[in-house]
């Protein structure tokens, strides 16, 4: 059985974007069988009742194996703390909602727990999720890390058969540049298609690198896009970069620590 997601957690406040956040995380939990946990932390423009009503139908409805937890205090505060007192493997956060936690989670507070966590996060923007996930977009840098993240990119592949976009990229148009990043796209490609995951490779240089990687994502109808939040920092996803792919990218984003090891050595990387 593939646990490699076996308990996920997700952050909801009754917004469209927690909603799609809660349709990621049945799709995902559909393919690995997972435990999911709905975070609900009450603020004055939160309805309970409502989200809870909405919860257990949207559980029912789709045979979903799902726990309500009520919490007072900071939203990003609890979520951490949750997580570390139940060693989530997965958090699903929305980023743009209409209403509830709109202000914490845009800008620097949502970033805040994508950075402080120690499982990967996906965000996601409202009306921009499906339990299907038929394209990922896995962009390639500069950086010896860059392909930590292809282990989770892997079973995630392989549990909804998706074929997976490789995307070399950089703002430096350097031929060093380049002869490094087209090696690990090279690299990358080849051992996935050995573990039959259809794959498709682009290279792009001497651009903006978190434009590049929503339009290209678009363009390829990506469900989701993995990035490394920490290694791939230097001038790329670090400060309003980051926060422009979380909270603009149209595509759900899962950010992935480099100090998170647990699927090291699963894809030889």
């Amino acid at each position: 059985m593939n646990t490699a997601f076996n308990k996920i957690l997700v952050a909801y406040d009754g917004s469209d974007s927690s909603k799609s956040a809660m349709q990621s995380a049945y799709g995902i939990a559909q393919k690995f069988n997972s435990e999911v946990t709905a975070l609900v932390v009450p603020e004055t423009t939160t309805d309970m009742e409502l989200c809870a009503s909405y919860l257990l139908k949207f559980a029912e409805t789709k045979h979903l194996k799902l726990e309500i937890i009520q919490r007072k205090g900071r939203v990003y505060d609890e979520v951490i703390q949750l997580e570390k007192e139940h060693d989530f493997s997965l958090i699903l956060i929305g980023t743009h909602g209409t209403s509830g936690w709109k202000s914490n989670w845009m800008g620097s507070n949502a970033y805040k727990v994508i950075s402080s966590s120690n499982c990967p996060v996906i965000s996601v923007q409202e009306n921009k999720s499906s339990p299907e996930l038929n394209h990922i977009l896995l962009p390639l840098v500069n950086s010896i890390t860059t392909r930590q993240k292809v282990s989770y990119c892997l079973k995630l592949a392989n549990a909804f058969g998706a074929t997976v976009h490789v995307l070399g990229t950089s703002k430096n148009s350097s031929s060093e540049t380049q002869k490094h990043v087209h090696s690990y796209v090279n690299q990358t490609v080849n051992y996935l298609n050995q573990k039959g995951v259809q794959c498709t490779q682009e290279e792009k240089y001497g651009v903006n690198v978190p434009e590049t990687c929503i339009a290209y994502g678009e363009e390829v109808n990506a469900g989701l896009m993995l990035i490394m939040t920490e290694t791939e920092s230097a001038g790329f996803f670090m400060g309003s970069y980051a926060q422009q792919l979380v909270n603009s990218s149209t595509i759900p984003v899962m950010s992935i620590h480099s100090r998170d090891t647990r699927l090291m050595g699963a894809s030889g990387y």
